[in-house]
């Protein structure tokens, strides 16, 4: 068997220079002692019930914290979409209401409509029977001149001149 000299670089490195070296430096007494000192939750609950009690309120207030706006905005949304179901009765029914008395003022409408056309049916009835009167009356005085031949005396009492008087314009 061969040996084989020793380097003298290697010996004289620092003990930095080899990293995996020096994490097998610590000794095993201290490594235990890190673990050692952080005791379980178990074991934490069991020494402080109340501060754990405590800390269990203050998460269960920061979650109500977290879920009251989502409560909030659900029940104001309920409250608006009830609103909105109860305006949309309204009108609806505002709506039907508006309708039955355009309904209403509609039939009246047509019926004082039907009552002026038999309003307007009486008159042109009446002015067209005093129209027959009038032209039966010019003929029975046209007659009545012509059978008398009395033209001149006609004339004068259409101008105001009835025999032996004088004309209006003229008495001044």
């Amino acid at each position: 068997m061969t040996t084989s000299a020793p380097i003298p670089a290697a010996d004289a490195a620092p003990s930095m220079a080899n990293p995996s070296d020096t994490a097998s430096e610590v000794p095993p007494a201290q490594a235990r002692a890190a673990t050692v000192a952080r005791p379980s939750l178990r074991a934490q609950v069991a020494e402080n019930p109340l501060l754990s009690f405590f800390g269990l309120v203050i998460v269960a207030l920061l979650a109500a914290a977290v879920a009251s706006p989502n409560i909030r905005i659900s029940d104001t949304n309920g409250r608006i979409d009830g609103l909105e179901v109860k305006m949309s009765a309204g009108f609806s029914d505002t709506i039907g209401r508006i309708d039955g008395l355009e309904a209403k003022m509609g039939a009246g409408f047509s019926d004082t409509n039907g009552r002026i056309d038999g309003l307007e049916d009486k008159m042109d009835a009446r002015f067209s029977a005093l129209e027959t009167a009038v032209g039966e009356i010019d003929r029975k005085l046209t007659a009545l001149i012509a059978h008398l031949n009395a033209a001149s005396e006609v004339d004068n009492a259409l101008t105001g001149r009835l025999t032996g008087e004088d004309p209006p314009d003229a008495a001044g």
